[in-house]
């Protein structure tokens, strides 16, 4: 039987997922790449508040993984992931326009960056939250 956790895990898997191909996208947008990366911001945001959820679900218990299927500290690596491709999307957003309003000759570097940080914490979430579940 599934637990009650892996619905939430797979929404969030799904928002990152659907992700990839719009930050791939918005890399060729260049000056246009913080608008274009917005739905990306959108989705980890609602991915953030459902690993949230999680998180509440599993604090009582004070689940560490292992021996836990899932714990806090699985759930808070999905979490800092997202933090952290917020921070490399800002970063990117800044380098789109930092040569008096072109991309720098790093941007596309630094938005590639983003895509890499995406596919990393979809695996993740596959591999530490979801697959355990099941």
């Amino acid at each position: 039987m599934a637990s009650i956790l892996l619905p939430p895990c797979i929404t969030a898997k799904g928002l990152v997922a659907s992700s990839i191909p719009i930050a791939q996208s918005a890399i060729a947008l260049a000056q246009g790449y913080s608008g274009g990366v917005a739905p990306v911001v959108a989705s980890l945001t609602t991915a953030n508040s459902t690993l949230a959820g999680v998180t509440a679900t599993l604090t009582p218990a004070a689940a560490v993984a292992p021996p836990c299927v899932i714990g806090l500290n699985t759930v808070a690596g999905a979490v800092s992931q997202i933090v952290t491709i917020n921070a490399s999307i800002v970063a990117a957003g800044v380098q789109a326009v930092a040569v008096a309003g072109l991309p720098s000759p790093t941007f596309p570097v630094a938005a590639q960056l983003v895509v890499t940080q995406l596919i990393a914490l979809d695996i993740y979430i596959q591999t530490i939250l979801i697959t355990p579940q099941l």
